[in-house]
């Protein structure tokens, strides 16, 4: 019987097996088994929406962390260091948390995203006085740590500290203090934000100082602040940063609003949004992109094409490390790879696949080409209309039917032909040589990954040779099983060593299967972001929302490709330096 050291230490049976048994490498859990996620959330996505990242929710947050960067260099008497800038920052993130969270003003029932903090300081919004040294997040500088600092020294306001910047600590340039002062003429008229502005921190504070700051400086107050901080903000998402990434800001900013006025009579969330943007059809309506957004329209649409790609993949890698674990007895066992042929012909031989999606009374085996396969679902799945055109659903059998259909981890026979099924869709929709010079302008994206990440367009280009040579699916199955899921998870959990995510692993002619989760799921695709930055930019009423409404603003910026640039640079003229070091 195991002794408590057994369980507390490293060693012991319950949580190795025998000491010679136990693992060189600790094992971890990993993501991203097959490096396919990265593709879309280090190359694509920022290739569409730049400064725009998943946890970059919030435009007035922006304001916010200058108000409090500006506040830090306008104090002279500070010393310049992390741990005085951090004992500067913490309170009043975590005072800006709780406004946040006892704010009533009615525009903040249309806040989508978390509050920075919030899962400590929620608990607190009851309270009617406040600690400003309250532990609201282990993070030593909170959200701007965390989630956008890195981009606002993107966009060129700040300066991050360290060897070669010149600044010990983060520092706004001139960008940043226009900005901050902007936002701090909205809430310096309140009793908290003098206090704050003058560096006093108090005890404490009641609830209604709290009140009073939030009715100014609250996120969702950012569409209130034509006055102060909204249009620098404005200006900064559509005009600022790199020079070569900013038109394609605009133009995915400009695609929200265009696809935010189809499909009116529901609201719009990440999975509608997708088939929108995928298909420009839902149950709800469809979306036809204006003329001169046809290009952004596409260019999200081969985005979402990359998504349904690799979840075919992963959910492949699911189900095939999910069986070898049944074969092996949990990993205790070593498989023979001829052992995973069988089980994948099995699958094909057995799957009911066909007559479950309505596409034919014919049945697909094993033997089944991958070309007859691939007519069979086109006969049903109508893949003609080019990348520029609204595709009709198939609400059994297209791309989004059947990720809805397997993503549960049930590891069926279905499975394996529904996955091989969206690649072959992918491919007849996309891939084909004719569709590939149809997307000339495209091809940086499909081509995203390359050989060490699996890019579309080379994975196409391979396949439409093996289609062409009547490949059967079980050969078909075998080629994508060993290059684009075995081989690809040992490329990418080899360069983790030392940590160990291995879920399998080739041996000779055997294959090892370890006792770890295989998930698929999609990447995230910035739409909370993206959402949120248009309506909290006053452009737009809350996506979540049905019968949605462009703002006059919104519809200028919609219908002229455009607002007039240069309120921030008027703004930022109180703080230039001169040449002879005095300020303008």
């Amino acid at each position: 019987m195991p002794t408590d050291r057994s369980t507390t230490s490293g060693w012991g049976w319950e949580r190795t097996g025998p000491v010679w048994g136990a693992r060189v490498y600790d094992t971890k859990g990993g993501q991203d088994h097959l490096g396919l996620g990265s593709v879309s959330s280090d190359r694509i996505l920022p290739a569409l929406s730049p400064g725009i990242n998943v946890l970059t929710i919030h435009p007035r947050y922006w304001s916010f962390y200058a108000w409090v960067l500006s506040s830090f260099w306008a104090h002279e008497e500070l010393k310049r260091s992390k741990a005085a800038f951090q004992a500067f920052y913490r309170p009043r993130e975590a005072l800006f948390s709780m406004a946040c969270q006892v704010c009533d003003a009615p525009e903040h029932a249309t806040i989508s995203g978390n509050v920075v903090g919030s899962l400590r300081v929620r608990r607190l919004r009851e309270d009617q006085v406040f600690d400003p040294q309250y532990n609201y997040i282990k993070e030593p500088l909170g959200g701007y740590g965390l989630y956008y600092r890195s981009t606002m020294e993107a966009m060129g306001l700040l300066v991050i500290g360290g060897r070669g910047s010149g600044f010990p600590v983060d520092a706004p340039w001139p960008t940043g203090r226009a900005l901050g002062a902007a936002y701090g003429s909205a809430v310096e008229t309140t009793r908290l934000g003098a206090q704050l502005a003058a560096d006093q921190i108090p005890d404490s504070v009641p609830r209604d100082e709290l009140l009073e700051f939030a009715r100014a400086g609250c996120l969702c107050r950012l569409r209130m602040a034509d006055d102060h901080d909204l249009p620098l903000l404005q200006d900064l998402f559509l005009h600022w940063g790199n020079p070569a990434e900013t038109p394609a800001r605009l133009a995915t900013l400009r695609f929200l609003l265009d696809l935010s006025q189809s499909a009116q009579s529901e609201g719009l969330e990440r999975d509608n949004f997708r088939q929108l943007a995928y298909f420009r059809r839902t149950d709800a309506g469809t979306y036809r992109p204006r003329a001169d957004l046809k290009a952004v329209a596409r260019r999200w649409r081969v985005y979402q094409a990359r998504e349904y790609f690799s979840f075919a993949l992963n959910r492949l890698f699911g189900w095939v490390v999910r069986k070898g674990l049944e074969e092996s007895d949990d990993g205790l066992s070593l498989v023979p790879i001829d052992r995973l042929w069988e089980l994948v012909d099995e699958a094909l031989d057995t799957s009911e696949f066909v007559r479950e999606t309505k596409l034919s009374r014919s049945t697909v085996r094993s033997s089944t080409t991958a070309a007859r396969f691939a007519d069979i679902l086109t006969e049903h799945v109508d893949v003609s209309p080019g990348p520029n055109a609204v595709w009709m659903r198939n609400m059994d059998a297209d791309e989004h039917a059947l990720y809805d259909w397997c993503r549960s981890r049930v590891d069926d026979s279905e499975t394996v032909v529904a996955m091989i099924a969206i690649i072959l869709l992918l491919y007849r929709r996309l891939g084909t040589p004719a569709r590939v010079s149809e997307m000339e302008a495209d091809w940086d994206l499909l081509s995203s990954g390359d050989s060490l990440r699996v890019g579309m367009l080379q994975f196409f280009q391979q396949l439409h040779r093996k289609v062409l040579a009547g490949e059967t699916l079980s050969l078909l199955a075998r080629w994508i099983i060993t290059n684009f899921v075995i081989i690809q998870h040992e490329r990418v959990a080899t360069a983790k060593l030392p940590e160990d995510t291995f879920r399998v692993r080739r041996i000779g002619t055997q294959l090892q299967f370890f006792m770890r989760e295989a998930p698929a799921e999609f990447n995230d695709s910035r739409f909370v972001a993206l959402s949120t930055t248009v309506h909290e930019l006053g452009f737009v009423s809350s996506m979540r929302e049905s019968s949605r409404k462009l703002t006059p603003v919104g519809r200028e910026l919609l219908r002229q490709g455009d607002l007039p640039a240069g309120a921030l640079e008027e703004a930022l003229a109180a703080f230039e330096i001169q040449s002879g070091g005095e300020r303008a």
